[in-house]
This record gives structure tokens, C-alpha cells and sequence, in this order.
């Protein structure tokens, strides 16, 4: 039960996730803007990455 439980909670966790990025009137602008902060989450790991070396 314990699992059906988690299983269930983890899908609704997804719908809602899906649901407030696919939205028709402000979904786009969400997906421009997660894009962004990807874009800007990869260039200071990139970054990191070689002030330290590797």
C-alpha cells in the first residue's frame, strides 16, 4: 500500500509539472525562461569546471 501510495503522489507530482509548462497562455514564456536559467546554470558550471582544473 505504501507504494501504491508513493507511485500515486510521484504521478500527480508529474501532471502538475506537465500542466503549469504546457499551460496555452503562459507556458511558453515558463519554458523560455527555465530554458534560461539552464543555459545559465551550464556556463558557470562550465566555468567552475575549469577554474578548478579539470
Amino acid at each position: 500500500m505504501r507504494f501504491r501510495l508513493t507511485r500515486l503522489m510521484m504521478w500527480m507530482g508529474l501532471a502538475a509539472a506537465a500542466t503549469y509548462f504546457f499551460d496555452p497562455d503562459r507556458g511558453e514564456q515558463r519554458r523560455k525562461d527555465l530554458r534560461k536559467r539552464v543555459d545559465k546554470m551550464r556556463k558557470v558550471g562550465e566555468k567552475a569546471k575549469l577554474q578548478a582544473g579539470l
